[in-house]
């Protein structure tokens, strides 16, 4: 099962549009954040209560940051948090398909 979702990122420099793309595979999960004109890989697992732990670069023009990001889905609403060494970043976004 394959899922896109429209989410906005706030970090230190505002909020950020993009595109998170999920594929499911048991409890493992990998996919792609699409953020700022760069593509990062994504790789985790869905724990049994449905919390998505993933672990993921961000790409940016200037560096790039290792993430783990936990999120929340619940009626094709996706909500929570990445953290890395230097910030954390809130996520919302909506099930495109």
């Amino acid at each position: 099962m394959t899922e896109q979702y429209q989410v906005t990122i706030q970090g230190q420099l505002g909020p950020r549009e993009g595109v998170l793309t999920l594929s499911y595979q048991e409890s493992y999960i990998t996919g792609s954040l699409d953020l700022v004109g760069y593509v990062n890989t994504i790789q985790g697992v869905q724990a049994a209560d449905g919390t998505l732990h993933l672990f993921h670069p961000i790409q940016t023009a200037v560096s790039t940051i290792p993430c783990e990001t936990v999120l929340n889905l619940q009626a094709g609403i996706l909500r929570g948090t990445s953290t890395s060494k230097s910030a954390r970043m809130r996520w919302e976004g909506t099930l495109v398909h």
